[in-house]
Parts: structure tokens; C-alpha cells; sequence
């Protein structure tokens, strides 16, 4: 069974994982209402109480994005260099921000580049971009990806976001077992 470290905000806090993902060991550490630079400050005190993870997934901005503090995605880049140094062969997923309905589609667009940039600055370096996912599978009235603040995702908002994972989990690791 593959250990993912998860840490981000609340979508990652508030994520029923041992549903969304059975086959995946997730060590949940997001934090409601947290910033990147928040995440940043805590970052060796997760690495410590996790040291031997098979993968590190950071999902961290969302409060960024709604507050207008767009220099996030360097944060990120200097967490994943403090992660790689710490967890040398540890593949480091990068998840892109979700589309918010609330945000506009030009900010979320020119940080989630800079996301995917950020990720491709470590070796193992990995952007999970789940913009195009949820275009595809939640559907505004019928599968609603987003509850109706329009920030935190639905039961098919998470559907959608760990069928994403276990993708990229299956790519990372072919050989370990998932349901």
C-alpha cells in the first residue's frame, strides 16, 4: 500500500480519503484556513513526524488565491527543495489549484503555470492539473463540483480530485497494489 503524505488546507483536511482512496495510506495534514506561508512554517515539523512517506502530495493556495496574495507558487518552490533534501526518492506532487468559480479563470490559469513550473524545479517533481478534470466531470447543476460557497468541494468534487491521484499514484508506482 502506497503512504501518501498529504499536506494543504482544508480541501485536504476535510477529504474522507480512506473513502476516495482505499488502496492509499494517506497521512492527512492539511489545516482549514491555512496560507502556503503557514504550511511553509510547519514543513520540518511534518517531515519529522513522517519520515519514510512514498510520495508527498502538497495541494496549498486556495486561501492565497481568494486573499489576492498571488507569490504563493515560489513558497511552494522553496518547500519542495526543503521535501526533496529530506525525502531524496519521494516523488513530490504539486496539485494545481481548483477551478473556483469565484476566481477568476486569468489568475487561476497564471498560478497554476507557475505550480507546474514550481514542480518542475526538483527531480521527481510532479503537477497534478485537475482544472481539466473537473471541467469534464462536474457539471455546474447536476455534478457539482464545488458546495455552494463555491470554495470547498463536494462529494464529486473529491470523486473527481482522488480518481486524479490514484491516476498519477498508479503512473509513480505501477507495481503496488491499489484498489
Amino acid at each position: 500500500m502506497i503512504k501518501l503524505l498529504m499536506l494543504g488546507d482544508s480541501l485536504v483536511e476535510w477529504g474522507d480519503w480512506a473513502k476516495h482512496l482505499p488502496g492509499v495510506a494517506v497521512i492527512n495534514r492539511g489545516v482549514a484556513g491555512e496560507m502556503t506561508e503557514e504550511l511553509s512554517d510547519r514543513l520540518m515539523d511534518e517531515i519529522d513526524a513522517c519520515p519514510d512517506p512514498d510520495a508527498v502530495l502538497i495541494q496549498s493556495g486556495t486561501n492565497n488565491l481568494l486573499f489576492g496574495y498571488m507569490f504563493f507558487p515560489a513558497i511552494i518552490t522553496s518547500m519542495l527543495q526543503r521535501l526533496r533534501l529530506c525525502y531524496p526518492h519521494s516523488p513530490l506532487i504539486v496539485n494545481s489549484l481548483m477551478p473556483m468559480p469565484i476566481v477568476a479563470a486569468h489568475d487561476l490559469e497564471q498560478v497554476n503555470r507557475e505550480l507546474a513550473q514550481a514542480a518542475a524545479t526538483v527531480d521527481g517533481g510532479v503537477f497534478l492539473d485537475a482544472v481539466g478534470p473537473f471541467a469534464e466531470q462536474c457539471l455546474p447543476i447536476t455534478q457539482p463540483g464545488f458546495l455552494n460557497d463555491h470554495v470547498h468541494l463536494s462529494t464529486r468534487g473529491y470523486q473527481v480530485w482522488a480518481g486524479e491521484i490514484d491516476r498519477n499514484l498508479r503512473r509513480l508506482f505501477p507495481d503496488a497494489a491499489q484498489s
